[in-house]
């Protein structure tokens, strides 16, 4: 099972190809901090925790380079409150 996870800086987007289905996390930054504005997953993978993976590597990869970040979309929130281990650096 092929699960690629990149960063797009030029797109402001986390990807996650689940083979050969993309699910993402689009963010903007503002004043030093990452605000996680959304994240889809394709309608064939829903229920199956690719959104949960896809959240749990944005989060490695955010605090793994230190960056501070704020859940907007209401899944991430969700998420960061029943796993807050998730987070090293999140503003909730």
């Amino acid at each position: 099972m092929d699960k690629s996870f990149l960063h797009h800086l030029n797109k402001s987007q986390f990807t996650l190809d689940w083979n050969g289905h993309i699910a993402f996390v689009d963010y903007q930054i503002q004043g030093g901090k990452w605000y996680l504005l959304h994240a889809e997953v394709p309608a064939a993978l829903r229920g199956q925790g690719v959104g949960q993976v896809l959240v749990e590597k944005t989060y490695a990869y955010l605090n793994e380079h230190g960056i501070k970040s704020v859940p907007v979309c209401s899944y991430i929130q969700a998420l960061v409150k029943r796993h807050p281990s998730l987070v090293t650096g999140a503003s909730l």
